[in-house]
């Protein structure tokens, strides 16, 4: 549990047309901080990029605007590579998210991480669900 860890989590919702359903995206917002507190109360410290910047995405009518999704991927990568992490903690749903399976494949690349699943994580947690 020592070190800081990348907490991965799905974000992105898309409707059967492909467009951006923000309402699905703010609900897995509320999610991701659930769990980054379960994460947190279990003795991880995280970054939680979902948790950091959605705030930001919702805020700016611009980035409403340009549905801007990618911008974030940059960004996230751009931490990843100049922070030390100890490892990433992938949430469920992950391997349905581009984001995520990005995020994973770059940890990888990095070797010498630690790869973590938010379920196994918690259910050594005394914390209920």
């Amino acid at each position: 549990m020592k070190g800081l860890y990348y907490f991965a989590h799905p974000y992105t919702a898309r409707d059967k047309d492909g467009n951006y359903v923000s309402e699905a995206e703010e609900a897995n917002f509320q999610i991701c901080n659930y769990r980054a507190g379960r994460l947190l109360m279990a003795g991880f410290n995280i970054y939680s990029p979902i948790s950091h910047t959605h705030p930001i995405h919702r805020a700016s009518p611009l980035l409403q605007t340009r549905q801007e999704h990618e911008m974030w991927y940059d960004l996230d990568l751009e931490f990843i590579a100049k922070t030390d992490f100890t490892g990433i903690i992938l949430a469920p749903g992950w391997k349905a998210s581009k984001g995520c399976v990005l995020e994973k494949q770059t940890f990888e690349d990095m070797g010498g991480k630690a790869i973590l699943y938010y379920d196994d994580v918690v259910s050594h947690c005394n914390h209920p669900e």
